[in-house]
């Protein structure tokens, strides 16, 4: 029996520098602010619908809002509810002097409103603040919408893994112009 080869990594992206934040502005109904325990089960609601995967309030609870490395959970609100959400994460071991933008996510029903740019702005300004040089991410193949907004932050794609080269040539030519080396 051969062993089975580990599964390729996540692609990986880069802000290379927090300069130069868009002031976004958000629609009527709707504002971006920092998480509260009250808002766990909404947080759980707006993950399991963008991942369409189980999200409960206790994973929530561990992997977001009382996890260690979390800095800070940020929440786009709707007429009062989370629309969508995205984490500022230390994990200096693998990323000294970054911050690692983790699990952003919008509502489906929400989509095409700027919350989700509205929570990744938030949570680069926090990186910010606490005196971070630049942002990563990891992320995958299919998320093309999430990409798309990643590149018009000012991420770029890096190659973490032997397969990224290809991937990516894949998933730019995927969004089209002008991130296909095309326009």
């Amino acid at each position: 029996m051969h062993p089975q080869a580990p599964p390729p990594r996540q692609l990986f992206m880069r802000r290379p520098d927090l300069d130069g934040l868009p002031a976004l502005a958000l629609p009527p109904g709707c504002e971006v602010r920092e998480a509260m325990p009250a808002d766990e089960a909404g947080l759980a609601r707006v993950l399991a619908r963008a991942f369409q995967t189980e999200w409960t309030v206790d994973r929530v609870r561990r992997d977001l809002t009382r996890a260690p490395d979390v800095a800070a959970v940020y929440i786009a609100t709707r007429e009062g509810e989370p629309a969508a959400t995205a984490s500022a994460r230390r994990i200096p071991e693998r990323y000294p002097g970054s911050g690692y933008l983790h699990w952003v996510a919008s509502d489906p029903a929400a989509r095409g409103l700027g919350l989700g740019a509205a929570v990744v702005v938030r949570a680069l300004e926090r990186f910010r603040e606490e005196g971070c040089r630049d942002s990563v991410l990891e992320t995958d193949d299919p998320r093309l919408p999430a990409i798309r907004l990643y590149l018009r932050l000012g991420y770029v794609p890096e190659h973490a893994d032997p397969s990224h080269p290809e991937r990516w040539d894949v998933v730019l030519r995927s969004l089209g112009p002008p991130w296909d080396g095309q326009g």
